[in-house]
């Protein structure tokens, strides 16, 4: 059977580190992760905050897509990366605007160009980052009262501390970024004066309003917007939900939304800033825990199933936890009520949410219940608000009701840039960092900047190679929570990963940046690499019997004089290796008699030159 087999070039290096492949902004997590394990975390926190402002942020809510391509889940389970992310971020000196990654880095020469950001949440604060860092002046503008975007505004307290998003927030801040807060385009400022007085705009507004759902009873008393609910909420606006509140929708919004019904009550965001009352602070923290106290009942409908669920497995189960109901396959069909007030919510059992063609198409049953509760929020999806594009005819709007873009982040307007969710729709976070990088670049370009790149590259020959003992059969660690009965108020639920902990956790890793590199010249062709591979991903075949691409087939005509196709049998072998089952153990390497197969990892230090 013929086997196919891939080029060692750079792809071919890239794709076996899946995890930095993955990564919207290429961090390099599997060198951190290799450095938390042998107790060099100010190395492993660089590595972490290299391409990432919000490192810290992103310790905690990251939807670690790295993760999902471990090589290690294909194993047992993946590394819990994005904990150990944390893990490295919370051994800095938090909340002092520690950050040596800055300190490292040399003021640029102050450029005679103004660029104005619209948003102050993960995308645009990423942007400014990088532009005051190439010289450029810098302002922000927030129409909230707090910077931070979806951050602050839409992610409870209990995943996400106040003190984590203030520091991100001041570290870019520092960098002589200029923040206007409570300033709305279109309202106080327009758009076309905006324009006027900035040599470029970046617009980062995201998706602030939430989708409306055409049912009977909408209008109702006690119905609620998802969005608009967490941002009441999370600004410290009391909202009345109830006893019993429904929240519809099965995404990570109506997660939140729920667990933060169980918690619910008016709380003022601003802080004692007075020496003699920061004394009192344990004491005013105690009485806000004491006051809090959600509704008694929270139920949670999903038209998916639980395995359709958009929502983060581990999301859905702490909400089960915390005494939330989640109902799947369930659709409202009406809102119910006497006296203009919500009574209930009747909803229809779902069959499916998606036709043949994978098209969001719901097909319900004649199955149908009423729940009974006090209010209603719907959490089922967000949408941009525009508005202050009235009289801006060159800004083109898609029918997705988004902005469109180029290639290079720019809109139909010379000057005029978007990113992050305004521009792609709902996007994870950490895609919001590399739209802010790139739409950085971009500008920077567009103002007669000039970049050039270069990327040095080296192998490195691992001699007496080693794997931590136990590796393969230490398993995933958990993350420590708090106690349900003790989930009240703003206390963070995710406790972060113990010392021991994180090692053993990080101890997990591949390593897959080492490979086993093979001299072709030194084989022998004694199969002791096959034999001792205790994963049996080597095989040794015939070379006529192994199919590549045309990069592959240049090689073997170099070599032979002929193609692969036209090698005969028995002249010429090939080890074939599986990448995915390779445990980096290195008994290939320590058993090959001739020296032919070596552990070396590819490293490369990537340079970026502004002019």
């Amino acid at each position: 059977m013929p086997y196919t087999v891939t080029v060692p070039d750079q792809e071919y290096f890239d794709k076996n580190i899946p995890c930095r492949t993955a990564c919207p902004i290429h961090t390099e997590c599997g060198r951190y992760v290799q450095s938390i394990g042998i107790s060099q975390d100010e190395e492993a926190y660089l590595l972490a905050r290299a391409p990432n402002p919000f490192a810290y942020v992103l310790g905690r809510i990251c939807a670690h897509p790295c993760e999902d391509n471990c090589r290690r889940g294909k194993i047992d389970e993946p590394i819990a990366i994005c904990a150990l992310k944390r893990f490295a971020t919370d051994r800095h000196n938090l909340g002092t605007g520690h950050d040596p990654v800055r300190k490292k880095q040399s003021p640029a020469p102050k450029r005679n160009k103004k660029i104005a950001v619209i948003g102050a949440g993960v995308c645009g604060l990423t942007c400014a980052h990088d532009l005051a860092l190439l010289g450029y002046s810098v302002e922000v503008f927030e129409s909230a009262p707090v910077p931070g975007g979806m951050l602050y505004l839409g992610i409870p307290q209990f995943r996400l501390p106040r003190e984590i998003i203030k520091m991100e927030v001041d570290n870019i801040l520092a960098l002589g970024v200029k923040l206007h807060t409570r300033v709305t385009l279109g309202r106080d400022i327009s758009f076309g004066d905006l324009r006027k007085q900035f040599d470029a705009v970046l617009l980062a507004t995201g998706l602030n309003k939430g989708r409306e759902l055409s049912i009977p009873g909408a209008h109702l008393a006690g119905v609620y917007n998802g969005i608009d609910f967490l941002i009441n909420v999370n600004l410290g606006f009391e909202i009345n939900l109830g006893k019993r509140v429904v929240v519809v929708g099965g995404g990570n919004v109506a997660i939140d939304v729920a667990r933060a019904a169980v918690r619910l009550v008016h709380e003022a965001t601003d802080y004692p800033e007075q020496d003699d009352e920061k004394s009192m602070q344990p004491a005013f923290d105690a009485a806000r825990l004491a006051m809090r106290a959600g509704a008694q009942e929270v139920d949670l409908v999903s038209l998916e199933s639980r395995a359709q669920m958009p929502a983060w497995k581990g999301e859905v189960e702490e909400a089960e936890h915390e005494g939330i109901m989640v109902e799947n396959s369930w659709g409202p069909k009406e809102i119910v009520g006497e006296n203009g007030k919500v009574t209930g919510l009747r909803v229809r059992k779902c069959l499916s949410v998606f036709d043949e063609n994978k098209r969001f198409n719901p097909a319900f049953s004649d199955e149908e219940k009423i729940i009974p509760c006090d209010s209603v929020v719907l959490a089922i999806g967000q949408q941009a608000d525009l508005s202050f594009l009235a009289g801006q005819e060159d800004v083109t709007v898609t029918p997705r009701g988004i902005l469109k873009i180029d290639e290079n982040l720019m809109t139909t307007a010379p000057g005029v840039f978007a990113g992050g969710d305004v521009a792609f729709g709902p996007r994870i976070l950490v895609e919001a960092v590399a739209n802010g990088h790139k739409a950085a670049r971009s500008i920077h370009v567009y103002l007669a900047g000039k970049t050039k790149k270069t990327i040095l590259s080296r192998f490195r020959i691992h001699t007496d190679w080693e794997m931590p003992k136990g590796y393969l059969s230490t398993p995933r660690q958990t993350m420590p929570v708090l106690a349900e009965n003790r989930r009240i108020g703003i206390a963070e639920v995710e406790l972060g990963f113990g010392e021991e902990q994180g090692r053993a956790e990080a101890s997990r890793c591949l390593k897959c940046q080492v490979n086993t590199i093979f001299d072709g010249s030194k084989c022998i062709l004694c199969a002791g690499c096959v034999d001792v591979c205790p994963e049996n991903c080597l095989r040794l075949v015939d070379l006529a019997e192994v199919k590549g691409d045309e990069r592959y087939d240049a090689l073997i005509r170099s070599r032979y004089g002929v193609g692969a196709a036209e090698l005969p049998l028995r002249q010429a072998g090939a080890i074939v290796k599986n990448e995915d089952k390779c445990i980096r153990c290195g008994l290939c390497a320590a058993r090959c008699p001739s020296g032919a197969i070596t552990m070396e990892s590819l490293e490369q230090q990537e340079r970026e030159v502004f002019e």
